[in-house]
């Protein structure tokens, strides 16, 4: 069943989000009322979802493969990617069809792909960055994957790309270059990647079926888009995993591997290193992103930053709207986090583990130095972390060392539970998915039907028996941690940060289960934010949050104060 009441209304805040972000990168190129994107916006339901491998097998039982593309996602194209091998390992004579490659290309493309060009000279040879200007990581995974399945790949297109004005004639080209492909080859399967609007169904499909009427041949065809909007929502809302393949009819289907945050903010950047003149690879700023993911938490705490005053144990006070953290992404993240962490005074243990949790994590907020840095943008990992700016931000602990802060080693993991536990709590406000960070190769995989390898298992038993003991304690009447947990927690750091990751991850899905039901109210998740945690009471506090209110009890934010971090 749809969802309703309280849940319903957090899917349309989740959903207004990411459409006031599609409405403002769509406006500026244009597309935004363009008739031509009419039938891919006609995209709103689908018939069922697919098995693991449901979806291969229908593009392998076709003759002609259309993929919808968005081409500021890499995502996109690595997904092109696996389901080309996918298909290739089930049909003997498979070709590509690429429209980022000119036809007049084709010599050039072909030496590319027989090892006779590098990528850099390629790139050069095709005017890569002047002509298409999108990243090419993942139009180079989707060209070495058909090099490895020995896929011969045909450029489709014709210049000049420039407005929408020339679509039509640039899918007349297409077609005519895909009946001739087939017609020289009638034995032949191809797949076509092209951008998502160009495959609907009266543009370049129609195009390609007229034209193979008059040829007398006769060819079967299906199309998958990848991300639609209304179809993502639609899984969403319906409890289904947004990445699930689904048939749209007899012959569409689409897959969704990408939300709707990420996809169009990958736009944006592309828009602006247009505007700007940036190199497709080069980093662009993500501070808007970010400062976004901020405002739209704050819309949910009801605050509002040009009026809310921040006062900092530091000594000053600023409008909260001035604190906004400074942001850096990509390889400048990587180059300026140890710089910047001891610029403030971090130790070189506390770099290198704030290296690997870039790493593991793809977003690191430091409130030492307030900034946040990502290694790539996530839109559910950039709102965790903007969660934890906001939680240092309305608690005056900004710009304030650690040592400054006295308590108890084991209260302090509780602190740092707790704070993982909103990092949580403001990813899944922002993001309707779980917050794993996908791996592109593997999410590509799973999504063209290619089984992920299994999880590893735990590394630490002795780390699990003690959670399991924490557990069993959380299960109990009891209200305070004894020492026989206590203790172990003292003298631990990694037992410290198991506890952390562990009790905030279950925490905060438990919070956010209550948002859903409508039974943590506006109020109450800004006291969640702004109120700090008693250092005497922090760990039964926290516990009792865990648990829930008892008949007649009502459910409140915990007070006091303790360092979280």
């Amino acid at each position: 069943m749809p969802p309703s009441g309280p849940a319903a209304r957090l899917l349309r805040r989740q959903k207004r989000a990411a459409e006031r972000l599609r409405r403002e990168v769509l406006d500026l190129d244009g597309s935004l009322r363009h008739p031509y994107f009419r039938e891919l916006r006609a995209l709103r339901d689908y018939r069922c979802t697919l098995g693991s491998g449901d979806l291969v097998a229908a593009c392998a039982g076709a003759d002609l493969v259309y993929v919808g593309d968005y081409h500021a996602v890499p995502a996109c194209q690595r997904f092109a990617a696996e389901l080309l091998r996918g298909i290739a390992s089930r049909v003997p004579r498979l070709a590509l069809g690429v429209e980022f490659v000119y036809t007049r290309q084709q010599r050039i493309l072909d030496r590319r792909q027989a090892g006779a060009l590098d990528d850099r000279d390629f790139l050069r040879r095709i005017h890569y960055r002047e002509e298409w200007g999108y990243p090419w990581d993942g139009f180079r995974a989707l060209l070495d994957a058909a090099r490895e399945c020995e896929v011969p790949v045909h450029a489709l297109d014709s210049p000049p790309r420039g407005g929408y004005d020339g679509t039509a004639r640039r899918d007349a080209h297409a077609a005519r270059r895909i009946v001739r492909i087939l017609e020289d080859d009638p034995a032949r399967r191809l797949m076509v990647l092209f951008g998502e609007s160009h495959v609907t169904r009266s543009h370049l499909p129609r195009k390609v079926e007229t034209r193979l009427k008059r040829a007398g041949l006769e060819r079967s065809g299906v199309t998958v888009f990848q991300n639609p909007d209304r179809i993502y929502w639609l899984l969403v809302e319906r409890g289904e995993r947004p990445d699930t393949p689904v048939r749209i009819d007899a012959a569409t289907y689409a897959v969704s591997h990408t939300g709707p945050l990420e996809k169009y903010e990958a736009y944006r950047q592309v828009l602006d290193r247009w505007q700007d003149d940036v190199p497709a690879d080069e980093e662009v700023d993500l501070t808007p992103a970010v400062h976004h993911l901020i405002r739209v938490l704050l819309g949910w705490l009801g605050v509002r930053p040009g009026r809310r005053r921040v006062r900092h144990r530091a000594g000053w006070v600023d409008d909260l709207s001035d604190t906004f953290p400074e942001v850096y992404g990509g390889v400048e993240a990587r180059e300026l986090l140890g710089p910047i962490l001891e610029e403030h005074g971090r130790t070189t243990e506390e770099i290198r583990e704030a290296r690997q949790t870039l790493a593991r994590q793809s977003a690191l907020y430091d409130s030492r130095a307030n900034v946040l840095f990502l290694q790539r943008y996530l839109p559910g990992r950039a709102a965790g972390e903007a969660a934890r700016y906001l939680r240092a931000a309305l608690t005056g602990r900004l710009f304030i060392a650690a040592p400054d802060f006295r308590a108890d080693p084991a209260v302090r993991a509780y602190g740092a539970a707790y704070t993982a536990a909103l990092v949580q709590l403001g990813s899944r406000l922002i993001d309707p998915v779980p917050d794993a960070v996908p791996d592109e190769t593997t999410a590509a995989g799973a999504a063209a039907g290619v089984a992920p390898a299994g999880m590893p298992g735990a590394a630490h038993p002795a780390e699990d028996d003690w959670l399991e003991a924490h557990r069993r304690f959380e299960r109990s009447r009891g209200v305070q941690p004894g020492p026989e947990l206590l203790e172990p927690l003292r003298d631990s750091r990694p037992l410290r940060r198991a506890l952390a990751r562990d009790l905030g991850g279950r925490l905060g899905r438990v919070l956010f289960e209550r948002v859903r039901e409508g039974s943590l109210d506006q109020r109450q998740l800004r006291s969640l934010f702004t109120r700090p945690l008693d250092p005497v009471k922090a760990p039964r506090n926290i516990i009792r949050l865990l648990r829930g209110p008892t008949v007649g009890q009502k459910r409140t934010a915990p007070g006091g104060a303790v360092h979280e971090g």
